[in-house]
């Protein structure tokens, strides 16, 4: 998903936890390569459009908390990409449109693309659904410009030495996918029968990555949906039974997420049995999203489904203005939400869900690999 997915609707008719703690050693990874959508990508979509106006991670007050200005992260700060990188001792991972140097890369590459679908758009495009933008692409794309910079990385060497050590990382995919049926009009009690066709495009990419020689990989899952302030003012209504009572969330699109969750962490379970050498690790961020949505003090929260920066009503978030939009409402302390601009989270909540996807991989689990039973590497984060 795109900062600019959410801009006007027409446009998309048409377009705290100190890591000091934490057990994994510094040095444990050389290399980061990830994949995903906007809640991973530091940068391409900006190489591929340029700072247009449509993309609002292009302006203020996008990047204000920690880079002091727009980078092309979808929030005010960094992104959990970051905190990984940050952990391991790493700098931040490039976007790989970039650069082309193999010093460039020597640490990885970011291969994210914001808008980005799992599903190949050619399945849209067979089903007459159209895809908002083709030129974000989808994620076998991805992988296909990581087989890419392998022929740079293992010019001279063998690839071993660039993927034995390397920390793969795929973010959250999806949420495109599901939005490019709703807003082709596809009612979302029938976009669930399009849930395995993403799972299948999401692990098709992980499976291609072990055959090419990944050895560590996490698989992010999906948020709760119906806690982000987007979907809260999409689909609001005045059918107080279709809210929870405690968190205000909406229950059927949390409903649709665990769906679509439980296929994903299913087939990685699969995976894991054809590949016992590899670590495959599933990031539950639903898990770690609803307990910030729960237990909010205990995380210096204050603020659940309300957008820090946004266009106001009961949600802070409309379609104009959107983020950095002129006329736009924004928050005097980032750190006391969860949600940024209506999908995307905060630099702090950022901090905290990268806990969940590194707390239960270490070295010595990439070293000995201690297979559960089913002859996989435990496959649950449990935050």
């Amino acid at each position: 998903m795109a900062c600019f997915w959410f801009l006007t609707l027409s446009l998309i008719l048409t377009a705290l936890l100190n890591t000091s703690h934490l057990s994994v050693s510094v040095g444990c990874y050389t290399r980061i390569f990830s994949f995903g959508d906007s809640l991973t990508d530091t940068g391409n979509y900006l190489r591929i459009f340029g700072n247009v106006s449509v993309n609002p991670a292009a302006r203020v007050p996008y990047g204000e908390t920690y880079f002091h200005h727009p980078t092309g992260r979808c929030s005010d700060g960094r992104l959990v990409l970051d905190f990984i990188a940050e952990k391991y001792g790493l700098p931040f991972v490039p976007p790989y449109l970039s650069g082309k140097s193999m010093m460039y890369f020597r640490h990885g590459a970011n291969f994210a693309v914001g808008g980005a679908t799992a599903m190949n758009h050619s399945i849209f495009q067979e089903m007459g659904v159209p895809v908002v933008d083709t030129r974000v692409g989808f994620l076998a794309i991805q992988v296909q410009w990581f087989k890419e910079l392998l022929t740079l990385l293992c010019s001279k060497s063998d690839c071993r030495e660039v993927l034995d050590n390397a920390y793969f990382f795929v973010g959250e995919m999806g949420i495109n996918d599901y939005n490019t049926f709703y807003f082709a009009a596809v009612p979302f009690v029938e976009i669930k029968d399009y849930v395995p066709g993403v799972i299948n495009a999401i692990a098709s990419a992980v499976r291609g990555l072990i055959e090419l020689g990944a050895k560590t990989i996490v698989v992010a899952g999906m948020i709760p949906l119906g806690c982000t302030p987007y979907y809260l003012t999409l689909f609001q209504t005045n059918q107080v039974e279709e809210y929870n009572s405690t968190t205000g969330c909406l229950d059927w699109p949390n409903e649709f997420s665990q769906y679509h969750n439980q296929l994903l962490s299913d087939e990685l379970d699969k995976i894991g049995v054809a590949h016992p050498n590899a670590i495959i690790i599933y990031a539950d961020y639903y898990g770690a999203y609803m307990s910030l949505i729960q237990s909010p003090a205990q995380h210096g929260l204050k603020q659940t489904i309300v957008s820090c920066c946004g266009g106001g009503g009961p949600y802070n978030f409309a379609f104009s203005p959107y983020c950095g939009g002129e006329g736009c409402s924004l928050c005097k302390e980032p750190s006391e939400y969860i949600s940024w601009d209506g999908l995307h989270m905060t630099d702090a909540v950022h901090k905290i869900i990268a806990q969940l996807v590194y707390s239960k991989l270490s070295c010595e689990s990439k070293l000995t690999i201690n297979h559960t039973e089913g002859g996989q590497q435990s496959k649950d984060v449990v935050y």
